[in-house]
């Protein structure tokens, strides 16, 4: 056979056989290098292709619900004018109801006048011909850049294609003698987020210093005008927020149906100062047990007085988050980037040290106050999962080695087997490579790629123990030499080890187009592929110096 007597060709010159490991070492040192390179980008799991996202609106604290529904509706106007978008929900002052992104970003605790959520459908993926998140990337820029008014901060929000978290991106912010100087250090991490090409959507997670007015009764007034401290109350309270004051028997309703009352809606202050308050305060009159009416402004006075601020803590500590999404590219390198930012171009009353692998400490040069900088998000869970696959591929290997030690009783032959299964790291790197060049967005390094590999292990352990057992049974049967022993033994098991790669290909393209098992598909298809050269030309080199150790 013609494969079998290249082989043995190999096996016979030394200059080929180093050649081998040659050629095998400069393509490993390549597919290694495309990772600092950025050829091959890494990212916990692809976007997920999904029917609906949300739009998250945060105006300045102490907005009011007028200015909210403005923008709100500024966005709605542009959003139902594209062909893609069916419908559209607004929700004012509170979340949307609960869906799997919205579980860890807050949406049940929004309930200020400056807070409002959008949700929106488009169209089912067969009916389009553009994935949901490039739709969310092109019309971002549109709504950000016509409906910011009153400084409004727009996110789009996509449905996760993994475990939910607040952000891609969550930078905590601990330490510092208060929390306004809390405050002001997260702006300045929010500055230099904001500087990433692929960052958007940047937000501070905490409550802007601002002035309100606050109404107190007066009581002695309210007593000597004849009326009622809870007619006041309420009169104040119907006025602007409304209450439940009866309800509507039907026969046809399985419940009662309540009446809300609330004056004009659109009663708002003319300004924003006491005055204005005063005029309209004055124009709503309650009548007293004498039949007289008395101005409410009369019963009332108005201090005006800083909003204390809402305090978040994580584990004991305060702490403010500064969180920022990613637009179409993995959390990872924009954080690099922006972590190199932190250490040569911060500002310079800060002295910056490294407190671990990615978070950061800042002293104050004047005041010795002191900032930590903690990285959470997707970004987390990224790092965690590929740390956690990374140890488990590493057990497997380990594991693999002692059992070939146990069943071959050497060492060099068992690390032979356990290098030439690494070695298929090339075919999924390569195989990922390919697969962005011929895909229109980029096709990531992801966790189910990692599975992929890990499992691709045992594939490549099993031709290797075919080639080595046969070899050895036809030494021991035959009679033939080491090199020809293996030179035959991998020429006969040729047809065997394709017929199994072409299977395990076959049903991996199946997953190769899916949006989360994309990656594991990609990699068996690429790694057997490799295990398949593998076994044919290194393997037979790496072994023929250590097989006859087993025979004897």
């Amino acid at each position: 056979m013609k494969l079998e007597k290249f082989i043995y060709s190999i096996l016979e010159n030394p200059s080929k056989s180093l050649m081998i490991y040659l050629i095998t070492l400069v393509l490993f040192i390549l597919s290694v290098l495309t990772f600092p390179t950025e050829i091959t980008k890494a990212k916990m799991l692809p976007s997920k292709d999904s029917d609906t996202f949300s739009v998250y609106v945060d105006l300045k604290d102490g907005s009011s619900t007028s200015q909210t529904k403005e923008v709100t509706s500024c966005i709605s106007q542009i959003l139902i004018n594209k062909e893609l978008v069916t419908d559209i929900s607004v929700f004012i002052a509170e979340g949307q109801p609960l869906d799997f992104a919205a579980l860890v970003k807050q949406s049940a605790l929004k309930d200020k006048q400056s807070q409002a959520e959008i949700m929106v459908n488009i169209k089912k993926a067969s009916q389009r011909d553009i994935q949901s998140y490039n739709f969310v990337s092109e019309i971002r820029e549109e709504l950000q850049k016509r409906c910011s008014q009153y400084d409004a901060n727009i996110k789009l929000i996509e449905l996760p294609a993994g475990p939910p978290v607040l952000a891609s991106i969550v930078a905590e912010i601990y330490g510092g003698d208060s929390f306004e100087n809390r405050r002001e250090f997260a702006e300045k991490v929010a500055a230099i987020l904001k500087k990433q090409k692929t960052l958007v959507d940047v937000d501070i997670m905490a409550d802007e210093a601002y002035n309100k007015f606050e109404i107190k009764l007066d009581n002695n007034k309210i007593i000597q005008s004849g009326i009622s401290l809870e007619q006041v109350k309420n009169s104040i309270y119907l006025a602007y927020e409304g209450l439940e004051i009866a309800v509507v028997n039907e026969s046809d309703k399985q419940s009662q149906i309540p009446i809300f009352l609330r004056l004009n809606e659109n009663r708002i202050f003319k300004s924003n100062d006491k005055e204005a308050i005063v005029e309209e305060f004055s124009k709503l009159k309650l009548i007293n047990k004498h039949g007289f009416t008395v101005p409410l402004s009369e019963l009332i006075s108005i201090k005006k007085v800083q909003k204390e601020a809402t305090l978040t803590s994580k584990n004991l500590a305060s702490m403010i988050n500064v969180i920022a999404e990613t637009n179409k590219d993995s959390q990872i390198y924009p954080l690099l980037d922006a972590r190199n930012d932190f250490l040569e171009n911060f500002d310079d009353k800060y002295e910056v040290t490294k407190a671990d692998m990615l978070n950061l400490e800042f002293t104050n040069k004047l005041t010795n106050e002191k900032f930590k900088l903690v990285w959470d998000g997707e970004l987390k869970v990224t790092i965690d999962t590929f740390i956690d696959l990374g140890g488990a591929f590493i057990i497997a290997l380990v594991l693999i080695f002692f059992l070939m030690v146990v069943y071959y009783k050497s060492f060099a032959l068992s690390g032979g087997i356990v290098l030439a299964s690494f070695i298929s790291i090339i075919g999924v790197i390569f195989a990922h490579i390919i697969m962005d060049l011929i895909t229109s967005d980029t096709f990531y390094l992801t966790a189910t790629s990692l599975i992929g590999f890990i499992g691709l292990i045992g594939i490549n352990s099993r031709n290797s123990t075919l080639i080595i057992d046969f070899s050895k049974q036809l030494v021991e049967e035959k009679g033939l030499s080491i090199n020809e022993a293996i030179a035959k033994a991998t020429a006969t098991r040729s047809k065997p080890i394709i017929l199994t790669v072409l299977t395990m290909v076959f049903a991996s393209t199946l997953l190769a187009t899916d949006a989360v098992f994309g990656g594991l598909g990609v990699a068996l298809i690429g790694g057997t592929l490799i295990s398949y050269i593998v076994s044919m030309f290194f393997v037979p080199v790496i072994i023929k110096n250590h097989l006859n150790k087993i025979i004897n």
